[in-house]
């Protein structure tokens, strides 16, 4: 459309002011991620901000160095604008910011695994973030740490501001989640219907990533954060549920199946029964599989996969277990899914969605309230009512 003269001697110009704008290339190049960036608090903003100018390389391909360094940047302004809030006592507006950039710099190094060293200083750096952000979030969180073999585990407790004890819901990460981002944000969720969280990191997970290998065996791993619940006035030790996304819904669903006197319940966010598929999965993604396994190759990854990364020889499980799944699934393929139904004797539900990708992530404002409150019903959670309302 043309600028309009203002006087028959003045010239039109077709030139319209130059503004920000996000490159064809960039957006095919993190378009599957977008629904996550959004959903852990950045928005499309903030992605034009980050990438503007971003050149993707060769086809198929991302220069993630480059995508580090400008999601990078953006949260450390971020940062530095919640310090001039706090500065100024606007806590609120701190919270929301500082939440921001420690989202922006989980997805800076959540898929740039070429230079370890930087990848583990930027994922520290998310964390010392989050934890400037404590004081101001809406649920009691206290940062804790978790006993395993040597390993002072890193953790979060958070509670509703309500009187205990609480039902409590374990969370467990995928290969590539944060329990300051993506977690905190399932939590919420939680939280909202009267049960508290347990969030941590694992071996080969979160803070620990490319530090120590994620164990096969994750049942020891969730039995040490169940020995810690133990000791805790907070937690209604009768009602546990435990809650994975991604491969975090495998390992939960295991945890769940070796530990039926405490884990009541179990939710599978797109989690898989077995790695069969290995091979065929999306190379990024088997880089991500090595990186956290500290394997060498894709021959040995697959090797340990089909030995010991299923659940083909786990215990039946014997709480209810929650399963969704998008049925167009190339990581965790849909079929994988559907082993579940014989192997969880407990009770089998499963919300699928037949045009969606890995984590159906389209989909998260129907699934998220809907696991919310299956949750709570297992648990027999009592959310607290808006002041006024009436049940």
């Amino acid at each position: 459309m043309q600028n309009v003269a203002k006087d028959p001697g003045q010239s039109v110009s077709n030139e319209l002011p130059q503004t920000r704008s996000l490159p064809v290339e960039a957006f095919h190049a993190w378009e599957a991620f977008f629904t996550r960036l959004v959903f852990a608090g950045l928005d499309w903003g903030d992605a034009t901000i980050a990438l503007e100018g971003f050149k993707p390389g060769a086809p198929g391909k991302v220069d993630w160095r480059d995508w580090h360094d400008r999601w990078l940047k953006l949260g450390k302004d971020y940062e530095q604008s919640a310090e001039k809030a706090l500065a100024a006592g606007h806590h609120l507006t701190a919270r929301q910011w500082l939440l921001k950039a420690a989202a922006a710099g989980h997805f800076a190094e959540f898929m740039y695994f070429d230079n370890p060293p930087l990848k583990h200083e930027t994922r520290m750096w998310v964390t010392r973030v989050f934890h400037r952000a404590i004081p101001y979030l809406e649920y009691p969180t206290e940062p804790l740490t978790v006993a395993y073999k040597g390993h002072a585990l890193p953790a979060y407790f958070m509670r509703p501001a309500t009187p205990g004890p609480h039902p409590c819901v374990i969370l467990v990460n995928g290969l590539d989640s944060a329990k300051e981002v993506e977690l905190f944000v399932f939590a919420q969720t939680f939280l909202a219907r009267g049960m508290a969280v347990m969030l941590f990191d694992g071996p080969g997970q979160g803070e620990l990533i490319g530090v120590e290998p994620l164990t096969p065996d994750f049942e020891h791993v969730v039995g040490a954060v169940l020995r810690k619940m133990r000791g805790n006035s907070g937690i209604d030790l009768n009602r546990i549920g435990i809650f994975g996304v991604s491969y975090g819904g495998y390992l939960a669903s295991r945890a769940a199946a070796f530990h039926p006197q405490d884990i009541k319940a179990c939710i599978n966010l797109a989690g898989t029964f077995d790695l069969e598929n290995y091979l065929s999965i999306n190379p990024r993604v088997r880089t991500d599989f090595r990186f956290v396994f500290k394997q060498k190759d894709d021959e040995a990854m697959n090797l340990l996969a089909r030995e010991r990364l299923h659940l083909n020889d786990a215990p039946a499980l014997t709480a209810p277990l929650l399963c969704i799944h998008g049925e167009q699934d190339n990581v965790f393929p849909f079929v994988a899914c559907k082993r579940f139904k014989d192997w969880a004797r407990g009770g089998f539900e499963l919300i699928s969605y037949p045009r969606e990708r890995h984590v159906s992530t389209n989909y998260f404002a129907d699934f998220i309230p809907r696991f919310g409150d299956w949750m709570a019903q297992k648990l027999g959670a009592t959310a607290p009512l808006p002041a006024g309302a009436r049940r």
